[in-house]
This record gives structure tokens, C-alpha cells and sequence, in this order.
């Protein structure tokens, strides 16, 4: 079932639907001896870009505020190249009244194809001549008129060939009060013209998630 998802949302982003997610869950897990909801969540996009990482952990705070949870974006506190050890770390997520870390890096990424077959079709011009059956064939074929006059008018569409790069991407959830792992989820994701609407596709899937196992 998971493989015909997948293939109807490549065919669809292919022929541009927009009603088709480019984020889909390929599985996820949470803890059992969790009790509770996080109510304020610090946003952690590991990411090469700064840009794409900062996109990234806004658009994930907006669509947690959306479900009544407080997003925290990091790179206000953990600026690109600075480093910094876990200890201080943990004390700006603090410091910002965050109760959980949610992590989200690229794990891997691929190239699928889908190609769409190609399309012969073709349509009957003109009137043909003579009357009911002649020697078991149309009646266009009783001379050289009808035949003229019948002639079809091919459309040919070649088969085309489309690629999709897909990223496989993961996102954890950790409880700050214990340091344990709450939830953890790996999603694909295909790789779109618009980054935005490609991390907001991801942030409501992973969203969607956490609320249907009851962490938000």
C-alpha cells in the first residue's frame, strides 16, 4: 500500500497536482512510558545551509503553534559554525522554557524514475461510400473514394521518462527532563521546485504524527 502512495504522489507532483503531499511517513515510533504532552518544543535543523536551516526550524514552529505548541527556533541561540558543548546546550533550551529537543537531519537521498507509457490514438475523417458489407470488409474499402475519404488522422505521444530526487530525512523527539527519546520518526520527501513548500509538506506530516500518538 505504501508503494502505490508513493507512486500516485511522484505521478501527481510529475503532472503538477497540488493536492498531493511530496512528505509521507515511511515509519515511526513512541515511547510507551511517556505520559503526557510537550507544550514547548526547541527546533534543531541540521542542515549545511544556514538559510535552508533557518527556513526550516521557523516553518516548523509556525505549524506547532498552529496545534497550540510553542516552537523554539535554534539558530537564534546556536549560530552557524559556533560550537558549543552539551552542557551549554542544555541550558538555552532551558533558559528559553523549553520542555523537549526535536532534531532533524538528511539521512539519505535517491533518484527514482516514473515513466508514463507512451499514446497512439487517432480519429476518422470524411465520409465512406456503399452499402452494407462487401466481401467481409468495411464498406470504405469498395473503392478507392471511400477509402481516400476515410482516411485516419494518427496523434502520436511518446512515452516520457520523469526523475524525482527523494531524501530520506529523520526527526527525534527527547524529553529535556530526562534525556530519554520520546518519538522518532524517517520520512521521504521529494525534492521540489519551491523549498518551502517542500519543508512545509514535511513539518505537517511530522506534525500530524506526533498529534495521531498523542504527544501534541
Amino acid at each position: 500500500m505504501k508503494t502505490i502512495v508513493k507512486l500516485f504522489c511522484l505521478i501527481a507532483i510529475g503532472v503538477m497536482l497540488p493536492a498531493c503531499s511530496s512528505s509521507y511517513i515511511t515509519g515511526s515510533w513512541a515511547s510507551p512510558e511517556f505520559k503526557g504532552q510537550i507544550k514547548s518544543v526547541y527546533i534543531v535543523g541540521i542542515a549545511k545551509k544556514e538559510v535552508n536551516r533557518r527556513i526550516f526550524e521557523d516553518t516548523f514552529s509556525r505549524e506547532l503553534s498552529n496545534h497550540g505548541v510553542r516552537g523554539i527556533s535554534s539558530y537564534k541561540d546556536l549560530a552557524e559554525g559556533q560550537k558549543m558543548d552539551d552542557e551549554i546546550i542544555k541550558q538555552k533550551m532551558k533558559a528559553n522554557g523549553a520542555d523537549s529537543v526535536i532534531m532533524t537531519q538528511l539521512v539519505n537521498q535517491r533518484t527514482e524514475s516514473v515513466t508514463s507509457p507512451g499514446r497512439v490514438s487517432g480519429y476518422s475523417s470524411g465520409p465512406y461510400y456503399g452499402g452494407r458489407g462487401y466481401n467481409d470488409r468495411p464498406n470504405y474499402y469498395r473503392n478507392w473514394g471511400s477509402y481516400y475519404n476515410r482516411r485516419v488522422d494518427i496523434t502520436y505521444e511518446p512515452p516520457t521518462t520523469t526523475e524525482f530526487l527523494i531524501l530520506t530525512v529523520e526527526s527525534v523527539l527527547y524529553d529535556l527532563k530526562t534525556g530519554e527519546m520520546i518519538w522518532s520518526g524517517q520520512l521521504e520527501t521529494v525534492v521540489e521546485s519551491s523549498i518551502e513548500k517542500m519543508m512545509q509538506d514535511y513539518v505537517q506530516a511530522v506534525t500530524k504524527d506526533l498529534k495521531g500518538k498523542g504527544l501534541i
